[in-house]
């Protein structure tokens, strides 16, 4: 299974920095860097809290790919 973030898109369509988001949820702007580029999921409470923050479903910032074998 891949997980696609949409992370950056959501937070430029708010017309906000990293900085900005990472200062709002305690969390570091070298994180949400990772995140945004897929090269580090965050936990279900990070994920969450971005959730809240940029007021929009989990779905619409992440999208769940599913591999068969």
């Amino acid at each position: 299974m891949a997980v696609t973030t949409h992370l950056r898109e959501v937070r430029k369509s708010k017309g906000l920095t990293q900085k900005e988001v990472a200062e709002a949820l305690l969390i570091s702007k070298d994180s949400l860097s990772r995140y945004e580029r897929g090269e580090q999921d965050p936990r279900l409470e990070v994920a969450i809290r971005l959730s809240k923050y940029y007021e929009v479903s989990m779905e619409q910032l992440y999208e769940i790919n599913s591999f068969q074998n």
